[in-house]
C-alpha cells in the first residue's frame, strides 16, 4: 500500500486545482521558501482528520481556505483528496484504491468522503487504525513534532507505541465500551426510577382494575338476569298477543252478527216508513183539496175586495170626467168672449196670420198625437187590470202547492236534523281526533328530536372523553418520564452527596482535617471546610476553575496560618502515610491584579464566602478568563495566568496546560458545581411535574364528570327513545280512531245526501213556486203600481190634453180671429162656433164615459152581492176537508209511534254493534300496546347489550345455583340490587383492567430490560477485561521490541552511545502508563532528552521513529524538513536508514538539503 496521488483545491496557497502523483520509494519535495511545500504536509495531515488549527499553523479551521491575493479573489471552499493504492491487504476494504476527501467551507461547515461517499470523521479514523497512518501517528513527521515527541509528557508518548502495537482499535473499542458502561449505568438508574414509578402506578391501577372487574362482574350478572327476565316478558307478551288475536277474531264474528241484526231492524223501520209515506200522501191529497176549497173561499173574498177597489176607481174616474166637462164648458164660455176680442184685434193680427196658421197646424199635430197616446194609455190600463186579476188567481194556486210541500218537508227535516246532529257529533269527534293526532305527532317529533339532539350531545361527550383520555394518557406518560428524569436527578444528587460524605475525593490527611470528630485536636472553628465548598460559580466555568485550581481542588481551608501549621504538625506527629493540602484563609501575600486588555478576572466571575475572600484573592487574583484560546494574548504578564472556558491555562512563564478530565465529577469542586446545577434542574423539573400533576387531577376530574354526564345523557337518550316509541304507538292508535271517525262521517254524509236527493225535487219545485209566487206578487204589485201610474199618467195626459186642446183652441181662435179680421167677421164667428161644437162633442164623450163607469159600478156591485151569498157554503166545505186531514194525521201518528218503537230497537242493536266495535278497538289497541312493549323490550336489549331478537331468543339462561331457577320476584329484586350496586360504584374506569395488564406487562418488560442491561454490563466489563489483557500483552511485546530496536538504531545513527525506553508505573490504569526516553550520545550523560542539541534531538527522534518502523512500518511517511538540523555526516546516516525501509514504506521528504535530495 502506498500514497498514489494527492489532489488539492483551494487549500492554503493552492488556489488552483493541483494534482501530485507519487510512486513507491523515496520522493523529495523541493522548492524555495514560501512556495508551499509544507502546505502539502499540512494537506495530508488535514485530510486525515486533523482538528487542531494550531497543528496546521492556523488560528481557526476556515483559515485553511485560500484567502485571495492582490490579483485573485478568495475562495469559499477548500478540498483535499488523497488516494492510496494496493489497499486490499492492509485496509479493511475490497477496493484496490481508496480515496479520502475532506472539504471545508468558509462558513465552517465540513464534509468527509471515502471513495466519494459521504462519511464521518470517525469512519476515517477507524479505517486507518493500526496502520500507522493518522494525525497523531508516526506517518507524518515535521521538525516541530520531533521536539513534541521528546518534550511531551510520558503519557502522551504512548500514542505512537500504541499505533505501532496495533491496539488503537482496541483502545477505541475500550473507550466505546466504557462509554456504554456509563450509558448503561445511567439507563439502569432511569430504569430503576421508571420501575419504581410503574410499580406505584400498578398499585393505583390495581384498585381501579378491581373496581372495574367488579363492575364487569355485576354488569355480566345483570346482563344475564335482565335478558332472562326480558325473555320471560316477551313470552308473556306473545301469549297475550295470541289471546288478543283470538279475541279480536271472535269480536269480529260478533260484529258481523250485530250488523245483520241492525240490517233487519233497518228493514222493518223502512217498511213502517213506507206506510207512513202512504198516509202522508193521503194527507197531502186531502190537504190539496182543502187548500183548493180555501183558495176558492179566499179568491171570492179577494174578488170582492178587488171589485170594491175597482168600484172606487170607476167612481174616481167619473168624478174626473165630470170635472173635465165642467172645465170644457168654461172654455166654451171663454171662446165666446174671445170672438169678440178677436174681432177687435183683426187688424193687429193681419200681419201675423201666416205665422199663426203654422202654429195652428203644429198645435193640431201635437193635439192629435196626445189624443192617440191617451187612448193607448187607457187601453194599457185596462189590460193591466185584467192581468192583475189573473195574477191573483195564480198566486192562490201556488200557495196551495207550497202548503202541500211544506208538510212533506217537515217530515224530511226531522230525519235530516237527526242525521245532521250525528254528523256534527262525528265531525267534532273527528276534529278532536285530528287535534289529538297532531298533538301526539308533535310530541312524537319532539321526543325523536330530543333523542337525536341528546344522541349528538352524547357523541360530543364521548369524543371529549376520548380526547381527555388521550390527553390523560399523554400527560401520564410525560409525567412518568419527568418522574423518571427527576428520580434520576435525585439519584445523581444522592450519589454525588454520598460520594462527598464518604470523602473518597480527599486524601487521607485532608479527610482527618475535615473529620467532624476532630481527631487531630485542632482549635474550635479552625477548619472552615473544603475549598470546593467556599466557591460558587456558573457551570460553564467548571473546567476553567478546575484548571486554575488544579493543585488545590482537594484542599482544606483553615482560618489562619497557625491553624494550618497545627494541622500539619498533628498529621506529621501520627507518623503515618498521609497527604493533605491546606489553605489558610487569612494572611499571606498576593492579591488582585488588573486584567490585560480583552480579559476579565476569573475571581470576578466567582462568588466566595467572606471568610475565604483573602485566600481566593491569593489563588485566583492573578488568573484571568478568556473565552477561547485565540483570545489569549501573545504575552501573558509574569506571575499571571490566562485560562479559557475549555480548560486551557497559559502561564506567564510560557508554560501551558490543558485540563480535560475524563469525567464530569473529576474533583470536589466539579462535584459541588454539578450538584448545584443538577439541583436547579431538579427544582425546575419538579415544578413542571407539579404542574403536570395538577393538570392530571383536572383531567381525572373531568374524565369522571364526563363519565357521569355520559351515563346521564345515555339515560336521557334511552328515556326519550322510550317516550318516542310510546308516542308512536299512541299516534298509530289515534290514527286508527281518526280513520274510523272519517269513515263514519262519510257514511252519515252519504245518508244525508240520499235524504237530500229525496227532497231535491221539492226544493227546486218549492223554489220555483216560491219564485213564481214572489214574481207574481211582484208583478201584481207592479201592475197595481203601473195601474196607479197609468191612471195618474192618464190624468196628467188628459190634463195636458186639455191644455193642448186649450192651446189649440186659442190658436184656432187666434187664427179665426185673424181670419175673421182678415176675412170679415163672418168667417171668424164660424171658426169660433166650430170650436164651440168641438168642445160640446168633448163634453158628450166625457158624459158617455161617466155613463160607462156607472154601468161597471152597478155590474161589480151585483157580482159582489152574489159572491158574498156563496162565502158560507165555501167555508163549510173547506172545514169538512180539514177534519178528514186531522183523522188521517192521527193515523199517521199511530204509525209514527210504531216507528219509534222500531227505531228504539234499532238504536239498541246499533249500541250493541258500537259496543262490539269498541271492544274490538280496545283489543286492537291492547294488542298494539303489547306489540310495542314487546318491541321496547327488544330495543332495550339491543341498546344495552347489542343483541338482536333472534340472538335474544337463542340466548342461554343464566347458570342458576344448584341448577334451580329462583322465583321471578327474587330475580327482579336481584336485578334492582345489581343496578343499585352498579350505581353505587360511581364512575368506573373500564380501561383500567387493560391498563393494569399493559402496565403489568410493562413492569415485566422493564424488569427484563433491567436484567438485560445488567447482563450487558457484565458482558461489557468482560469485554473491557479482555481488551485490557490483550492490549496489555500486545503493547508489552511491542514496547520490548521497540526498546531493542531503539537501542540498535540509536547506536547506529550516533555511532555509539546508549538509549532505552522506560515504562512508567500507573497504579490506577496500567494501560495508561507513560513512556520515558533515555538517550545518551557518545561521551555525554544528559539528565533529560530536553538537554540534547537540536541535531541530537532530531537523530534521537529519527532513531525512535525507525525503531517503530522496524516493528510496524507505515505504508507511507511524510518527513517535513526533518533533516534541517542535521549536519552532513548525520545526513548520510539518515538517508541510509531511510533506504533500509524503502521495501516496506514510501517516504515523502520535504527538504532543502542537497545530500538528502541526492540520496
Amino acid at each position: 500500500m502506498y500514497l498514489k496521488q494527492i489532489e488539492i483545491t483551494g487549500f492554503k496557497s493552492f488556489a488552483d486545482k493541483t494534482r501530485l502523483q507519487f510512486e513507491p520509494g523515496m520522493i523529495a519535495i523541493v522548492g524555495p521558501n514560501g512556495c508551499g511545500k509544507s502546505n502539502v504536509s499540512d494537506a495530508i495531515r488535514w485530510v486525515l482528520g486533523e482538528q487542531r488549527p494550531t497543528a496546521l499553523r492556523c488560528a481557526k479551521m476556515p483559515d485553511v481556505v485560500f484567502n485571495g491575493t492582490d490579483s485573485r479573489k478568495p475562495l469559499g471552499m477548500a478540498e483535499v483528496s488523497i488516494t492510496f493504492a494496493d489497499c486490499e491487504g492492509l485496509l479493511d476494504t475490497e477496493f484496490n484504491e481508496v480515496t479520502i476527501t475532506r472539504r471545508v467551507f468558509r462558513s465552517g461547515e465540513g464534509q468527509y468522503f471515502i471513495n466519494k461517499n459521504l462519511c464521518r470523521l470517525k469512519d476515517v479514523h477507524r479505517l486507518f487504525m493500526g496502520t500507522g497512518i493518522g494525525t497523531t501517528s508516526y506517518s507524518v513527521m515535521a521538525q516541530g513534532q520531533i521536539d513534541a515527541i521528546l518534550s511531551s509528557k510520558p503519557e502522551d508518548r504512548r500514542a505512537v507505541f500504541e499505533e505501532a502495537a496495533g491496539i488503537t482499535k482496541f483502545k477505541a473499542d475500550r473507550k466505546e465500551a466504557l462509554r456504554k458502561i456509563d450509558q448503561t449505568e445511567a439507563n439502569l438508574l432511569r430504569l430503576a426510577d421508571v420501575i419504581r414509578e410503574v410499580k406505584r402506578q400498578i398499585g393505583t391501577l390495581q384498585r381501579q382494575a378491581g373496581k372495574a372487574q367488579k363492575y364487569r362482574e355485576l354488569r355480566d350478572e345483570l346482563r344475564g338476569l335482565d335478558i332472562f327476565l326480558t325473555r320471560r316478558r316477551l313470552a308473556a307478551l306473545d301469549i297475550r298477543i295470541r289471546e288478543l288475536d283470538t279475541s279480536i277474531h271472535a269480536l269480529g264474528e260478533q260484529l258481523v252478527a250485530h250488523q245483520e241484526f241492525v240490517a233487519e231492524a233497518e228493514a222493518e223501520s223502512s217498511h213502517i216508513h213506507a206506510l207512513i209515506h202512504e198516509t202522508e200522501a193521503r194527507i197531502a191529497e186531502l190537504t190539496e183539496q182543502a187548500a183548493q176549497a180555501d183558495n176558492r173561499f179566499i179568491r171570492a173574498q179577494e174578488v170582492i175586495k178587488v171589485n170594491e177597489q175597482r168600484i172606487a176607481e170607476y167612481r174616481a174616474w167619473a168624478e174626473r170626467d165630470n170635472r173635465e166637462i165642467s172645465e170644457t164648458r168654461t172654455q166654451i164660455e171663454q171662446l165666446k168672449m174671445q170672438i169678440e176680442s178677436l174681432e177687435q184685434k183683426r187688424l193687429l193680427t193681419q200681419q201675423a196670420a201666416d205665422v199663426e196658421r203654422g202654429k195652428l197646424e203644429e198645435a193640431q199635430a201635437r193635439f192629435d198625437a196626445h189624443r192617440v197616446r191617451i187612448d193607448q194609455t187607457r187601453q194599457q190600463l185596462q189590460q193591466d187590470r185584467q192581468r192583475s186579476v189573473e195574477c191573483e188567481r195564480r198566486s192562490a194556486q201556488i200557495q196551495q202547492a207550497l202548503a202541500e210541500m211544506e208538510a212533506r218537508q217537515r217530515d224530511v227535516l226531522m230525519k235530516r236534523d237527526r242525521l245532521s246532529a250525528e254528523h256534527r257529533q262525528v265531525e267534532e269527534a273527528l276534529a278532536a281526533a285530528d287535534q289529538n293526532r297532531v298533538e301526539v305527532k308533535a310530541r312524537l317529533d319532539r321526543f325523536q328530536s330530543d333523542a337525536e339532539s341528546v344522541g349528538e350531545r352524547l357523541e360530543t361527550l364521548e369524543d371529549e372523553r376520548a380526547s381527555v383520555a388521550a390527553e390523560l394518557k399523554r400527560m401520564q406518560e410525560e409525567a412518568s418520564r419527568m418522574q423518571s428524569e427527576a428520580s434520576a436527578k435525585r439519584a445523581q444528587i444522592e450519589l454525588l452527596t454520598d460520594k462527598r460524605e464518604s470523602s473518597d475525593e480527599f486524601a487521607a490527611g485532608s479527610q482527618q482535617v475535615l473529620d467532624p470528630e476532630n481527631p487531630l485536636g485542632l482549635a474550635p472553628q479552625a477548619v472552615l471546610g473544603a475549598l470546593a465548598d467556599q466557591l460558587n460559580a456558573p457551570s460553564d466555568l467548571r473546567l476553567a476553575l478546575e484548571a486554575a485550581l488544579r493543585a488545590w481542588l482537594d484542599a482544606v481551608v483553615v482560618r489562619d496560618a497557625a491553624s494550618a501549621r497545627q494541622a500539619l504538625a498533628a498529621l506529621f506527629a501520627q507518623g503515618q502515610h498521609a497527604a493533605a493540602r491546606i489553605v489558610a484563609a487569612e494572611g499571606g501575600k498576593g492579591g488582585r491584579r488588573p486584567p490585560p486588555p480583552g480579559l476579565v478576572s476569573l475571581l470576578d466571575q466567582v462568588q466566595v464566602d467572606d471568610a475565604f475572600a483573602p485566600a481566593a484573592a491569593r489563588l485566583l487574583g492573578s488568573v484571568f478568563l478568556a473565552e477561547r484560546l485565540e483570545d489569549v494574548p501573545e504575552e501573558v504578564p509574569e506571575g499571571c495566568s490566562v485560562v479559557t472556558r475549555g480548560g486551557v491555562i497559559v502561564h506567564g512563564d510560557g508554560c501551558a496546560e490543558l485540563w480535560m478530565p475524563d469525567s464530569q465529577v473529576s474533583s470536589p469542586l466539579a462535584r459541588r458545581m454539578l450538584v448545584a446545577d443538577t439541583s436547579e434542574q431538579l427544582a425546575a423539573l419538579e415544578e413542571r411535574l407539579a404542574t403536570h400533576r395538577r393538570r392530571l387531577e383536572q383531567l381525572n376530574a373531568r374524565a369522571g364528570e364526563l363519565g357521569v354526564l355520559i351515563n346521564q345523557t345515555r339515560q336521557e337518550r334511552d328515556e326519550n327513545r322510550r317516550k318516542a316509541a310510546q308516542a308512536e304507538g299512541e299516534y298509530q292508535t289515534v290514527s286508527r280512531d281518526t280513520d274510523r271517525a272519517r269513515g263514519r262521517l262519510a257514511a252519515v254524509a252519504t245518508e244525508l245526501g240520499s235524504i237530500s236527493a229525496l227532497t231535491a225535487g221539492d226544493d227546486e219545485r218549492r223554489s220555483a213556486l216560491s219564485d213564481e209566487l214572489q214574481a207574481l206578487t211582484v208583478l201584481r204589485g207592479e201592475l197595481l203600481e203601473r195601474t196607479a201610474e197609468l191612471s195618474t199618467m192618464l190624468q196628467e195626459l188628459e190634463s195636458v190634453y186639455g191644455e193642448l186642446s186649450h192651446a189649440l183652441t186659442e190658436c184656432r181662435i187666434q187664427v179665426s180671429s185673424l181670419t175673421q179680421q182678415l176675412e170679415h167677421a163672418a168667417s171668424q164667428r164660424e171658426s169660433v162656433q166650430t170650436r164651440i161644437d168641438e168642445l160640446e162633442r168633448t163634453i158628450q164623450g166625457r158624459s158617455r164615459g161617466v155613463m160607462s163607469y156607472d154601468e161597471s159600478i152597478e155590474r161589480l156591485t151585483v157580482e159582489i152581492t152574489t159572491l158574498e151569498a156563496n162565502l158560507d157554503p165555501m167555508r163549510i166545505a173547506a172545514e169538512a176537508l180539514h177534519m178528514k186531514i186531522e183523522e188521517t194525521r192521527r193515523e199517521r201518528a199511530a204509525r209514527q209511534r210504531e216507528l219509534e218503537k222500531t227505531d228504539a230497537t234499532l238504536t239498541e242493536r246499533r249500541r250493541a254493534l258500537d259496543r262490539a266495535r269498541e271492544e274490538k278497538g280496545k283489543a286492537e289497541v291492547e294488542i298494539t300496546e303489547s306489540r310495542m312493549r314487546r318491541q321496547n323490550q327488544i330495543d332495550h336489549i339491543y341498546n344495552e347489550y347489542g343483541l338482536s331478537a333472534d340472538e335474544l331468543v337463542a340466548h342461554a339462561d343464566p347458570a342458576w345455583e344448584n341448577n334451580e331457577q329462583p322465583p321471578v320476584p327474587e330475580i327482579e329484586a336481584r336485578v334492582a340490587q345489581l343496578t343499585a350496586d352498579i350505581q353505587a360504584l360511581g364512575p368506573v374506569n373500564l380501561v383500567a383492567i387493560e391498563e393494569y395488564k399493559e402496565l403489568e406487562e410493562r413492569y415485566t418488560f422493564l424488569k427484563a430490560q433491567e436484567q438485560d442491561l445488567l447482563k450487558s454490563k457484565e458482558q461489557i466489563l468482560e469485554l473491557i477485561t479482555m481488551i485490557n489483557k490483550k492490549s496489555g500483552e500486545m503493547f508489552q511485546t511491542t514496547f520490548e521490541q521497540a526498546n531493542a530496536n531503539f537501542e540498535t538504531m540509536f547506536t547506529k545513527l550516533f555511532n555509539g552511545g546508549q538509549a532505552k525506553l522506560v515504562l512508567l508505573d500507573n497504579v490506577e490504569d496500567p494501560l495508561e502508563c507513560g513512556i520515558d526516553i533515555i538517550a545518551r550520545p557518545p561521551g555525554k550523560r544528559p539528565q533529560s532528552v530536553t538537554l540534547l542539541s537540536g541535531g541530537e534531538r532530531t537523530m534521537t527522534a529519527v532513531s525512535l521513529l525507525f525503531a517503530i518502523f522496524m516493528i510496524k512500518p507505515a505504508p507511507f511517511c511524510m518527513l517535513d524538513e526533518l533533516d534541517a538540523a542535521l549536519d552532513d555526516s548525520n545526513i548520510g546516516r539518515f538517508v541510509q536508514a531511510l533506504k533500509d525501509f524503502l521495501t516496506h514504506s514510501q517516504f515523502l521528504i520535504i527538504t532543502h538539503n542537497q545530500h538528502t535530495i541526492a540520496g
